[in-house]
């Protein structure tokens, strides 16, 4: 049976039986900032489960994307060297929210597994919690599975736990015998406990289900939930791995073509079986494998390689597969390819990656190109350093930390190539050397300042919701309302009303500004924020006018028309530039984040390099094309999936509900949005692009103006040409270009000039020094500090190679000052026929001498110092060097 039969099954069981096919959640948790990736099926229910996300089905069943490789969970390192291990692989699951529990969820288990998936029940082993006694029962009374293959674990094995606190409880788990030929025999017994416990191969646990029944508190104690709920995982790759009869993970369909694929790339065979069974390069293919898998469905759910968070632990898989890659013969890009390949097997299941398709190549492209730059150069310097290391055999915390932070070198990936030759890394030295350059960027980060807790937020959503009295938005149709006041902070500044007209801050578009007032007439104040800390409350940011407002007041509220105006235009612009990028640059542009505010709009997207003039022109143009044509802006309320399907677009990042917003203008463009818009493309009357600018690798960001703000820009770029007109001292701004043309024909010319007396002060100089030059056996020995100069490495150089072409047995020793900083350079320089001398020991016995380091190549070497009182001495040092080793040869 097939992976994506296996899949399909999995679901279709399910639906039959009253469950929601939920679609898998991104790989980055839009709902839990601890987790640096989905891990589990369960992560995008865990607000369901604690009850703050109320969903219209009870029964639900996925499909979940999951990596596990940073963190908590990371089982990297171990890729490719089991049978077993991934980073990235799905996890099929079934959930009950409050809905059924053991008996239906065992049993829905159990008719799968032996009636739909045909796994002989003689084969089949469950476990369950030592004190489960109602699991055990059902397992035996009412599937029938003999009270001998129901085995119990304690906790570590089979109870599960949300955190320290909250929702807990019992798990049962299935497992499969592979078989005798998969006994660990060093573990000295073949009965199903020893085998389990040892972490052997003949049992495989493939499904685990988990009895949500206990709420823990925080003295331990263990309080029975009102509504237990299911959560459930099956791991695809491993129940293909059996239902097909193969040694390991690999070896099952959803990698055999992807490892064909790779070994046709790279001309080498692939060869099978257990890791043990195979050959020297079968885990390096099986790393690129998992990898490229990885790579294709982070990068399609948003996360690009970096030096931070979620990027770096990509930026990780990659260039660990890159290793893998050079390994196997690859001698340039080639993850893009595999990762092509991936998409093509599993484009299926994950429709959304085939519209992804050519950005993720192009990104994993960039990153393999960026990477194969300097990894042969630190690969050359690891070899140097291991050759250095004698008897010692540990790798220094400086070296590791040049490889990670000069060459790219994760420290996972130079401690895999350290293992490899019987080598360690002194870790504790690079973790050392990181805190510094930690301690660097902490200087230049500055909290939020927040101090509001979601806890606060979410008991007054569950305090409304009982009183029926949740407050309502009405600021689509209406800028102004009138409420009744539900809620009061201690210190009056921020308050809640049962119906408002207040925007708040979501979605990128920052929350409304205006007034309120009491109908009494005792109270008045200024709003001048808007925010919304969980989706169901909109709190309004006040400053007091005049008296108090308390809890049941009526109150009047009044958007300010102008600033939601000009805030609207810019928002509706920004679907417009998403529109156009796509159009001009790619269907690979997808928004990465967006500001809008009264000012100014900015957008984050999806893009690998800068944006050319005439790129920009032409999203100009289309965006202003547009809007002067007057288009319609239609909203309208529609099912997510309706929506999906008619084209929208949705944000990543973004969390959405079953029933959502959609915005259209006119026929073009159509996105999933909650914000505030024009009702015409005019009404936003003029777009003009600021700045285009890189943020981050394969991002792009550019800030743009419209309507007022627009016109403003505008007149703020004509005052600074006109400063330059007059500076410049040109006719009028249109010569401007002229100008400009004109004074840097004759800065050329000045330069030349410069240049030229410069060469003939050099000469001057070399004269000078050549005709004090020693004469020591065959070579000439010229020395001396000449005069300072604002460039004076380049200096030093020609007069360096002017004397050489004049003395080809020269040995030169030339230092410099530079007035302007105050620093002092060395050089130490041989002709081509001198012999004896190697300039980069001369100049490592007298750097030192002016607070310098340096080196270079046997014929010219270079030092720059920090001490330029020390200058004369450093040349003076060098010289005697020179002499010293001239003398005795």
């Amino acid at each position: 049976m097939k992976g994506a039969q296996i899949r399909s099954h999995f679901i279709e069981h399910f639906k039959k039986n009253g469950h929601t096919h939920v679609e898998s959640s991104s790989l980055v948790p839009s709902n839990d900032p601890t987790l640096l990736f989905t891990t589990a099926g369960m992560v995008q229910f865990k607000d369901v489960f604690l009850g703050k996300d109320p969903r219209p089905y009870t029964r639900a069943t996925t499909a979940q994307k999951c990596v596990r490789a940073g963190g908590k969970h990371n089982d990297l390192e171990n890729v490719g060297f089991t049978a077993r291990h991934h980073t990235f692989f799905e996890m099929l699951g079934n959930f009950s929210f409050g809905d059924y529990f053991k008996k239906d969820a065992i049993h829905f288990a159990w008719d799968l597994i032996t009636n739909v998936w045909k796994f002989p029940k003689d084969r089949l082993y469950v476990t369950v919690f030592r004190e489960d006694d109602e699991a055990a029962k059902i397992w035996h009374e009412q599937e029938g599975v003999a009270k001998d293959r129901i085995y119990r674990f304690d906790e570590k094995d089979n109870f599960w736990s949300m955190g320290d606190t909250g929702p807990c409880g019992p798990c049962t788990e299935i497992y499969f015998d592979r078989g005798e030929q998969y006994t660990d025999k060093k573990l000295g017994g073949a009965d199903f406990k020893t085998q389990v416990d040892g972490g052997s191969d003949r049992y495989i646990e493939f499904w685990n289900l988990v009895f949500m029944q206990y709420d823990r508190d925080a003295s331990g104690k263990l309080n029975p939930l009102p509504k237990p709920s299911v959560d459930t995982g099956a791991g695809l790759e491993r129940i293909a791995m059996l239902l097909q009869g193969v040694a390991t993970n690999y070896d099952s369909d959803l990698f055999t073509d992807i490892l064909a694929q790779i070994s046709k790339l790279v001309k080498r065979p692939y060869t099978s079986g257990d890791v043990s069974g195979g050959d020297e390069f079968t885990a390096s293919f099986r790393v690129v494998a998992d990898h490229a898998r990885a790579t294709t469905f982070l990068i399609g759910d948003g996360v690009m390689p970096s030096n931070e968070g979620r990027g770096y632990v990509l930026r990780r898989i990659m260039r660990r597969a890159i290793r893998h890659g050079r390994k196997l013969g690859f001698n340039g890009p080639f993850m893009h390819k595999v990762c092509g390949f991936v998409i093509e097997q599993m484009k299926d299941a994950y429709p959304d990656l085939v519209g992804k398709k050519a950005f993720i190549e192009r990104a994993v492209m960039a990153e393999e190109e960026q990477f194969f730059k300097t990894l042969d150069r630190g690969l050359g310097l690891l070899d140097e350093e291991i050759a250095k290391l004698g008897s010692k055999r540990q790798l220094s915390g400086q070296v590791a930390f040049t490889l990670y932070d000069t060459f790219g070198f994760p420290l996972d990936l130079t401690r895999t190539i350290t293992d490899e030759r019987g080598i360690t890394v002194d870790e504790k030295g690079f973790e050392e050397h990181m805190e510094k350059q930690r301690e660097e960027s902490r200087k230049h980060w500055k909290g939020t300042g927040d101090q509001e807790t979601d806890a606060q937020w979410f008991q007054l959503v569950d305090q409304f919701k009982k009183a029926n009295s949740l407050p309502e938005f009405v600021g689509y149709e209406h800028l102004e309302a009138t409420g009744k006041v539900l809620f009061v902070s201690p210190d009056g500044t921020k308050v809640i009303v049962s119906k408002t007209p207040f925007y708040g801050e979501s979605g990128g578009q920052v929350g409304d500004q205006g007034h309120i007032k009491s109908l009494k007439g005792d109270f008045e104040a200024d709003v001048f924020d808007v925010q919304k800390p969980v989706p169901e409350l909109i709190v309004a940011h006040i400053k007091p006018k005049k008296g108090f407002l308390k809890v049941g007041d009526e109150v009047a509220q009044y958007v300010h028309g102008e600033t939601r105006a000009l805030t609207a235009r810019n928002h509706t612009a920004t679907h417009l530039l998403h529109w156009a990028l796509r159009k001009v640059l790619g269907e690979h542009v997808k928004q990465g984040g967006s500001l809008v505010n009264t000012e100014l709009l900015r957008f984050d997207f999806s893009h690998f390099q800068a944006m050319t003039q005439d790129e920009l022109t032409q999203v100009e143009n289309l965006i202003n094309q547009k809007i002067w044509a007057g288009d319609g802006v239609k909203k309208q309320i529609m099912k997510k999936d309706d929506a999906v399907k008619a084209g929208a677009i949705a944000m990543f990042g973004e969390k959405y509900g079953d029933v959502v917003r959609v915005v259209s203008v006119g026929d073009y463009s159509t996105e999933l949005c909650g914000g505030t818009h024009v009702d015409s493309s005019n009404d936003i009357h003029l777009f003009k692009i600021g700045s285009e600018a890189g943020i981050a690798a394969g991002v792009r960001r550019i800030i743009a103006h419209t309507s007022k703000g627009a016109f403003e820009y505008l007149r703020a770029q004509d005052q600074k040409l006109k400063a330059i007109r007059d500076q410049i001292k040109a006719s009028t701004v249109d010569e401007i270009p002229n100008k400009i043309d004109r004074n840097a024909a004759e800065m050329v010319e000045l330069r030349k000039q410069l240049e030229k007396a410069s060469s003939a002060q050099q000469g001057v100089e070399i004269d000078e020094l050549l005709a004090k030059a020693e004469v020591i056996g065959a070579a000439k020995l010229v020395v001396g500090v000449v005069q300072d100069s604002s460039d004076g490495m380049k200096k030093l150089r020609e007069m360096a190679d002017r004397i050489k072409q004049k003395e080809p047995t020269s040995v030169i020793v030339l230092g410099v000052k530079e007035p302007e900083s105050q620093k002092p350079f060395l050089i130490v320089a041989t002709g081509p026929k001198t012999k004896g001398i190697v300039a980069g020991e001369v100049i490592k016995a007298s750097a030192d001498k002016f607070g310098g380091k340096g080196g270079g190549k046997p014929d010219f070497a270079q030092a720059g110092g920090t001490n330029v009182a020390g200058l004369q001495d450093a040349v003076a040092t060098a010289r005697q060097y020179v002499v010293k080793v001239l003398s005795s040869s």
